[in-house]
Parts: C-alpha cells; structure tokens; sequence
C-alpha cells in the first residue's frame, strides 16, 4: 500500500511539472506561435464569408440577367440613355437592344482565347456602321464564334456576313462592356477595348458593344455565344471548405496544447525508493 504522503508527494511533483510546462507555453517562441495560429483563424474566417460574399453578388448579377432576358429589346440609342444620367457602362450589361446599320467585314478582329462546348476558337467581332442613326459612328459587334481550326486556314468567307455587301440590316443582341489594355498581335486581340478598336478602324464607337442575338452569318459560322453563365460557380463550397479549415483548427491546436502539457505528467516519475521519505523512516 502507497504510503499517504508519497501520495502527495506525487501530486505535488506533477502539478509542479505542469505549471512548468504552461510556464514554457508562455514563452515568447510560444507566444509567437498562438499569434501565428490565431492570425491563420482569423484569415479562414474572413475567406469564408467572403466566398459567401461572392456567391450573393453572383446570384444577384444572375437575377439581373435573367430579368433584363425578359424585356423586349430597346433601340440602342434608348439603351445609352441611362448613361447620359451618369450610369456605368457595367450596369446596362446584358440590356436587350436592336440597332439597325451596315456591316463593314473589312474592319473586324477576332477574339483570341474563346471556346465552345470545350473546343478552341475566336469570337468574330465585326463593325456595324449605324450612319443612319449616328452618321459617323459604328458598333462592334461580337457576331459569334468561330473554331479555331477554320479560322487558321484563313477563309474568312466561312463566316462573313449574310446577305448583299451594303445592305441594311437589323440586328437584335445584348450590351456588354469594353475593358481597357488590349494586347495582341495582328487580327487577333485578347480583349475588346473601345479605344484600340477606335485607333483601328479609324472612327468612333458606341460606349458599349453588341453581342448577336442570332446568326450573322451566311452559313453555320459564327455560332451565335450565349449571353452568360447563370450557374454560382464553386463560392459556396469553397466557402464551406475555409470554415472547415477553421473549426479543425479551434479544435485542433488547443488539443496540441493540451498534449504537450500532459506530457509533463510522466517527466519526473517517483517511484517508492525514489519519493522523499518523511524523518526517521528506516527503509
């Protein structure tokens, strides 16, 4: 039978080791590392919410895309009202609009990096010159896409406009945006930017360009490119993982701790020949 005071003789030994080792957990490397650890929870939480932030404006922009589809098509000139009042060219993205002119096949450039259905390709956009509306001024107009293996051998027949050279048509599409900073190399583009296609062609454009509604051309190319795509992408599960991340580490690193400092409970282990002997004990 263990003697009462080796006992307690015992306890007192582990409690000291213990109260070491949250003493050692104290230390400024240690502090450093709840720091550090802390910082990383904080960055997983913030990382969630802001997927969850980045799901709500996707599902916002699909609501607003989705109901722009359901109203009847404005005259361009209409459509470019809300700009005059200080709008954003951004904001009358995917408005439905008809505009009536003349395709000039001669000044078009081809959108390099498209695709369709997983196959490679270029977007033909092409000038619509609206002299009858705005003398002067023409509007690009993103006819469609166009397999990259056709457009390399060059017969750009295969894709130009339908009907007689000169003639007016009415095309029915929707607005989108110009973005600054195009690079590329001779026909090909990697963006459509307003004042590159201006420089280009030599007169003004319309603020925003125009994607085709239907088929332009005179045989299966361009195949008319849908307006967007309404899915929420991966925002939720990824949110979902970074909040994962999170709890595994609140749960995680206190049981770390927690083990490091019961690992103290067999650092100085007493024995019976080992333990203090109270005075007069004759073993």
């Amino acid at each position: 039978m263990t003697p009462s005071w080796a006992s307690e003789a015992t306890s007192t030994s582990v409690d000291a080791v213990m109260r070491s080792e949250v003493r050692r957990l104290l230390r400024p490397w240690w502090l450093l590392s709840h720091l550090l650890v802390a910082s990383l929870l904080v960055a997983t939480v913030n990382l969630g919410f802001w997927q969850l932030r980045r799901l709500d404006a996707r599902q916002v922009y699909n609501a607003e895309v989705s109901a722009r589809a359901n109203v009847d098509p404005v005259p361009l000139a209409e459509a470019f009202g809300p700009l005059k009042a200080g709008a954003k060219p951004d904001d009358l993205r995917h408005v439905r609009v008809v505009v009536e002119g003349v395709w000039d096949p001669d000044e078009e450039v081809l959108w390099a990096n498209r695709s369709l259905d997983g196959g490679p390709g270029v977007h033909a956009v092409t000038l619509l010159r609206i002299d009858g509306i705005h003398p002067g001024v023409g509007v690009a107009v993103n006819r469609g896409f166009v397999a990259r293996g056709l457009f390399l051998d060059g017969a750009r027949s295969a894709w130009e406009p339908a009907g007689d050279p000169g003639a007016t048509v009415m095309l029915e599409g929707t607005l989108d945006a110009f973005r600054a900073g195009e690079r590329g190399h001779g026909d090909e583009v990697d963006r459509l930017d307003r004042v590159a296609l201006e420089a280009r062609w030599g007169l003004p454009l319309a603020p925003m360009w125009v994607r085709a509604a239907g088929a332009t051309g005179s045989g299966d190319w361009p195949v008319p490119v849908p307006v967007a795509d309404l899915g929420e992408g991966s925002h939720l599960s990824y949110a979902v993982q970074w909040f994962v991340f999170t709890v595994i580490g609140l749960a995680g690193y206190p049981l770390v701790l927690a083990r490091l400092v019961r690992r103290g409970d067999g650092a100085v282990p007493l024995s019976h020949d080992s333990a203090p002997r109270p005075a007069g004990d004759p073993r």
